[in-house]
C-alpha cells in the first residue's frame, strides 16, 4: 500500500528522440526523427510509482493540462505529457498537421517504452508494472488506438485509460480496451456528446462514464474551473483502482456522488 496523498510534486523535461520515423508535415518530410520533448510531474516519495502517459489535443499542446496533471502526480502517479511535433502549435508552427495523429499512438508507446528504460532520468521513480493511458480530444483517440494493442515483448502494458471527449477510431477494435474511464461534457460542441457516449457503450468492461454537466471541450479541464476539482477526484479513483491496483472499484462511484456537476455511470 502506497502511503496517502498529497504529496509533493517535482517535474522534470526529458528530450526524447525517436529515430526510427521520420517527421513528415502534409506529406514533406521535414526531419528523419520524431522529436518528443516530454514534461513529467512526479510525487516526491521513496520508492517507485505507477505511471500515466497522457496525450494533449489538437493544437494546444500540454500545457493547459498542467493543474489536472500536477494533481494526478499529487495523488501519487508520475505523470509524462510528451509535446507532439506536428499537433502542439507552439512546436509544430507553420508545419501544424493534424493528420499526423495517425502517428501519436505510436509516439506513446515509445515515450512509454523510453521513459521505464534504464538510463532514464526518471525510470527510478516509475513501477514500470503499474502504467497507464490518457488524453484529450485527438489525444483522446491516440491513446484509445494505443490501448488496444498488445504491449511489445518486454515493454510495459497499458493497465487502463482515461479517455477524454474522445471519438470512435475507424477499423480499431472498441472492445479490446483496458477499463477505461471516459469523460464528456454535455455542452461539448468540438467533439460531440454522442462520440463520448458511443465510445463507452461499444467498449469492454469493466468501463464509466464520467458526463460532466455544462461542459465545453477543453474549459472543464483547465485550472479554475468549477469542474475540475471532481474530474480529479473521479480519475484519480479509477487509476488507484486499475493502474494502482490500491484502491476499491466503489470509490470511483463515490468520487462525485450527490454532485450536481456530474453524472457517473458504470458496465
Amino acid at each position: 500500500m502506497r502511503p496517502g496523498p498529497p504529496f509533493q510534486v517535482g517535474t522534470a523535461i526529458v528530450q526524447l528522440v525517436d529515430v526510427s520515423r521520420p517527421t513528415v508535415s502534409h506529406g514533406r518530410t521535414i526531419s528523419s526523427s520524431r522529436a518528443l520533448t516530454t514534461l513529467v510531474w512526479y510525487p516526491i516519495v521513496s520508492g517507485r510509482s505507477p505511471l500515466i502517459v497522457f496525450a494533449h489535443g489538437y493544437q494546444v499542446g500540454p500545457r493547459p493540462y498542467e493543474a489536472m496533471l500536477e494533481a494526478w502526480a499529487a495523488h501519487g502517479y508520475v505523470v509524462a505529457a510528451p509535446e507532439f511535433p506536428l499537433t502542439d502549435q507552439d512546436i509544430a508552427g507553420a508545419n501544424l498537421d493534424e493528420n499526423d495523429i495517425n502517428n501519436q499512438p505510436a509516439d506513446l508507446r515509445f515515450v512509454t517504452d523510453s521513459l521505464v528504460a534504464a538510463g532514464s532520468p526518471v525510470a527510478p521513480r516509475i513501477d514500470p508494472s503499474k502504467v497507464g493511458l490518457a488524453g484529450h480530444s485527438d489525444g483522446a483517440e491516440s491513446a484509445l488506438a494505443e490501448s488496444v494493442l498488445p504491449a511489445p515483448p518486454g515493454q510495459p502494458a497499458f493497465r487502463a485509460f482515461v479517455a477524454m471527449s474522445v471519438q470512435e477510431l475507424p477499423g480499431v477494435n472498441h472492445t479490446a480496451n483496458p477499463p477505461m474511464l471516459v469523460t464528456q461534457g454535455d455542452a461539448d460542441t468540438i467533439n460531440p456528446p454522442s462520440y463520448g457516449y458511443t465510445v463507452y457503450q461499444d467498449g469492454a468492461s469493466p468501463k464509466f462514464l464520467l458526463v460532466i454537466k455544462g461542459g465545453e471541450h477543453l474549459p472543464p479541464l483547465q485550472a479554475g474551473s468549477a469542474w475540475l476539482p471532481g474530474i480529479e477526484a473521479a480519475a484519480g479513483a479509477f487509476l488507484d483502482a486499475y493502474v494502482a491496483g490500491d484502491g476499491p472499484v466503489s470509490r470511483v462511484q463515490a468520487s462525485v456522488a450527490g454532485s450536481p456537476l456530474f453524472a457517473l455511470s458504470s458496465g
